[in-house]
């Protein structure tokens, strides 16, 4: 019997939550369009099909509430938006020339906009716009105005978007809090993992030059920066905290630049010099410290991090009275050193422990 027939590999939970994700998706994309194409059928306006197709556009990219209501913010802008330019237009240049040339225009800048992903109210106006140019020369020739269209396409849209966000509402996962607690965890996990190497390859002399790459942080920290929209429909009422969020990211990238640095002090160090007995030994101590003062951040214990500040403090001490004795360290280390305990203990006394602490409690 093989090892795979005694030991069956079981299949991880994280595994599952996608497929639970696309039936929550599915669910609620079925029930929005069928609540939209039924209020688009018992109400036969010219323009209704803008009801369903809103509500498509809405429903076709969420994961949470709060994608919904961002998407739904970033349609009715942009419908605004785009509203107001075609408005404009159809007054200034209501002749066939006019708006075949702005059609043209607003079509072009519609396939532009879509480089920015993070603006998706740009290329909703610019849509927009482009779609009422397109009908006002399709009608042109009818009883129906310009300003007739332009009034219907906002109205159709606000009611698809509120329809597509009350379902999201009720079907899809509220899971931001979560999320932010994960991500919290996981910049300070990826932090310690990094200032491990570092203390390693000031202690260990056979340890090769590690690779930490800065490109690998900038790009750790833009996955952070594409959660930040997110989180801030999920702190709308708490504007306060979300900035706390964004600086608490910006410490965390600048303590893995700090070891960047570190590694660079440490590779520029005279090989001839090594380090005594003595001084490996408080390194080894502040790396075991500093990895207990993150543990008790990652578990939102305050205290516990506290305490444990106190102890890195009193070995940094010690190291600082050795360098000056016997010049085993460069101050460049012991100025990195300084600088990372400084940030931790902001991360201790900053307003997102104290946030995530109340909102989950001390969980492990």
């Amino acid at each position: 019997m093989t090892d795979n027939a005694k030991n069956p590999p079981k299949t991880p939970r994280k595994h599952l939550l996608p497929d639970m994700l696309l039936a929550r998706q599915m669910l609620s994309m079925g029930i929005a369009m069928l609540i939209a194409e039924g209020i688009s059928f018992l109400y036969p306006a010219d323009q209704s099909f803008w009801i369903p197709l809103t509500t498509f556009c809405v429903c076709l990219y969420i994961s949470t509430p709060l994608t919904a209501l961002r998407r739904t913010a970033h349609r009715v802008l942009g419908s605004l938006y785009g509203v107001i330019i075609a408005g404009i237009v159809c007054l200034v240049f209501p002749n066939t020339a006019g708006l075949l040339t702005f059609l043209v225009i607003f079509a072009g800048l519609t396939l532009w906009s879509r480089a920015f992903a993070g603006l998706y109210w740009l290329f909703v106006a610019f849509m927009t716009a482009s779609v009422i140019m397109l009908l006002a020369l399709l009608m042109q020739h009818t009883s129906l105005t310009p300003n007739y269209l332009i009034t219907e396409r906002t109205a159709f849209t606000l009611l698809g978007a509120a329809i597509s966000l009350l379902v999201s509402s009720l079907v899809m996962p509220a899971t931001e809090r979560l999320d932010m607690l994960r991500t919290y965890r996981h910049y300070l996990t990826m932090f310690y993992l990094e200032y491990r190497i570092s203390i390693f390859r000031l202690t260990e002399t056979e340890i090769p030059d590690p690779d930490l790459n800065p490109r690998e942080i900038f790009k750790s920290a833009r996955t952070y920066q594409e959660k930040l929209p997110v989180w801030r429909y999920a702190l709308f009422f708490n504007v306060f905290i979300y900035r706390c969020f964004v600086r608490f990211l910006h410490r965390i990238h600048k303590m893995r630049l700090l070891n960047r640095v570190l590694l660079t002090s440490i590779s520029s160090r005279t090989p001839a010099v090594p380090l005594n007995e003595d001084t490996r030994n408080l390194l080894q101590q502040n790396r075991i410290i500093t990895k207990r003062v993150l543990l008790a951040l990652i578990r939102l214990n305050r205290d516990e991090a506290g305490k444990r500040l106190q102890d890195l403090a009193k070995i940094n001490s010690l190291l600082e009275e050795r360098m000056g004795r016997e010049q085993r360290l460069s101050p460049a280390i012991m100025l990195t050193l300084r600088e990372i305990e400084n940030d931790l203990d902001h991360l201790t006394r900053g307003a997102v422990q104290l946030y995530l602490t109340c909102k989950n409690g001390n969980r492990d």
